[in-house]
């Protein structure tokens, strides 16, 4: 009988093959569900996945309370079993999903973190990049970030035949080996070009280390939290954040909801819609500002 951890590397290699799972990604599913296996293999001496009670999830969950793991932690773990059990149910292999019925703890509503408009005209308006190849590429990885809103993952995974200068745009793949076409400003296609053009390094990758490697997650990081620093209060500034600050500046501005989640290249607006919260909470600031507000002069 095949072991829990066969399992798993199955459902692992599907996700890579089929469903063309990040690296990151697969790392997460990996981790959540062998912290499973290891938790019913300590208290209940069986760790097949594929007979799991709902029971011993149950408890799992309270141990994870108990253990103080944040309540998205504990819902993103159990999504993950969640996720193999779909995957098991295609397979023939499992005729219910044991978690649909154990109870997870409440999500607190948390806006994502924005940096201001001001903030980001200072970014491009200054002298915060610096004049050699290594600062002309941050200024694009930075400008790709905010001007298109696409994800680390897929930033990496750009080349340099991704860029059509003649059509102003940028060609993107995303979750599920999924393209998308994003358009580009002029000024963005010069600082790109103004980049390869001084690298020393030879590279199908449209972005590289400063060793000339393929970039990874934490060298990006860093960089865009070095400059995030200079022009915002932000302590940990992390790619996904110009993410969330292109799509709700976007949406101040007047753009339609629905052609913001085709450029973040969502599969349905119920992941953009978390976008219109701040979109709403301007308007509100608005609101308590207007000279038709009685209360607003109040204390002047």
């Amino acid at each position: 009988m095949p072991s829990p951890n066969q399992h798993i590397a199955e459902f692992l290699a599907y996700l890579e093959k089929e469903k063309r799972g990040s690296v990151h990604t697969l790392r997460c599913y990996r981790s959540d569900l062998n912290q499973l296996v290891r938790f019913l293999e300590k208290n209940f001496g069986d760790a097949d996945l594929y007979h799991v009670k709902p029971e011993a999830l149950r408890t799992w969950v309270v141990e994870m309370m108990k253990e103080g793991k944040a309540p998205r932690t504990i819902h993103r773990k159990v999504s993950a079993y969640r996720t193999f059990v779909r995957h098991a149910k295609r397979a023939g292999e499992m005729q219910t999903d044991p978690a649909e019925s154990v109870p997870l703890p409440k999500l607190e509503k948390r806006l994502p973190t924005v940096v201001s408009e001001h903030a980001m005209r200072d970014l491009f308006s200054e002298d915060v990049f610096g004049t050699d190849w290594k600062g002309r590429r941050d200024r694009s990885v930075l400008a790709l970030l905010y001007e298109t809103g696409i994800r680390l993952s897929e930033l990496i995974a750009l080349k340099v035949v991704d860029v059509d200068a003649n059509r102003h745009e940028l060609r993107v793949w995303g979750k599920g080996a999924k393209e998308r076409r994003v358009p580009l400003l002029p000024e963005t296609l010069n600082s790109i070009q103004d980049h390869l053009n001084s690298r020393p390094y030879e590279s199908e990758w449209l972005f590289v280390s400063d060793a000339g490697r393929s970039m990874y997650p934490s060298f990006v990081y860093r960089r865009v939290n070095h400059y995030l620093k200079e022009v915002s209060t932000l302590q940990q500034a992390s790619p996904h954040v110009l993410r969330h600050t292109f799509a709700t500046h976007l949406l101040n501005r007047g753009a339609e909801l629905s052609a913001v989640k085709d450029l973040l290249g969502h599969a349905s607006l119920n992941s953009t819609q978390v976008y219109t919260h701040h979109s709403l909470a301007r308007l509100k600031e608005f609101h308590q500002a207007s000279p038709l507000n009685s209360r607003s002069g109040e204390g002047d």
